[in-house]
């Protein structure tokens, strides 16, 4: 909503021959299991973050957690 309105608004303001340009964010979690995964990212030729590989590499036993 809020994006769209503005952008309207904007366009309004400038008149023809503009470009205007809104990003629409979501929470990501359609493709967090994706995003946040390393094996998936190399797998697509794609970097990996440090932090990222030092979070995959931390395990605790279920039994530690309960």
């Amino acid at each position: 909503g809020i994006n769209i309105a503005g952008a309207i608004r904007l366009a309004r303001e400038l008149g023809p021959g503009h470009t205007i340009v809104t990003v629409l964010a979501d929470y990501g979690t359609r493709y967090q299991s994706k995003l946040f995964n390393p094996a998936f990212l190399r797998g697509k030729d794609l970097p990996v973050p440090g932090w990222m590989e030092a979070q995959a590499e931390i395990s605790v036993p279920f039994e530690e957690v309960a």
